[in-house]
């Protein structure tokens, strides 16, 4: 995933990022067992998760990492949209200017 991520963004990415954009912590990403050398990482909610760090669509990520098929995604998606990386398939939580906190300001 390292790998792909770079490849797409166009820069270096380091092994803190990537395990920070995964949400997996220091002790279960290097541990006995660990989370770097599993045989199914990343899993879809891993992967979802570096999507969203990253800035790049989820659905893309999990299809080039091999975790659904184009197959999956056409068959859940109208024929017109693409698998565009930058285009976002999750809903974001955008959050509205405290107007409360902008009159004590002045």
């Amino acid at each position: 995933m390292k790998r792909l991520l770079e490849a797409t963004l166009n820069r270096d990415i380091t092994i803190e990022q990537l395990r920070d954009a995964c949400g997996v912590t220091k002790g279960r990403w290097y541990g006995a067992g660990g989370r770097a050398n599993a045989d199914d990482f990343p899993d879809a909610e891993e992967a979802r998760r570096a999507a969203h760090a990253f800035g790049l669509s989820a659905t893309w990520l999990q299809v080039e990492l091999g975790l659904i098929t184009p197959e999956d995604v056409h068959g859940a998606l109208s024929e017109g949209q693409s698998l565009d990386p930058f285009r976002v398939t999750t809903r974001q939580r955008v959050l509205m200017p405290n107007p409360m906190a902008e009159e004590s300001r002045d």
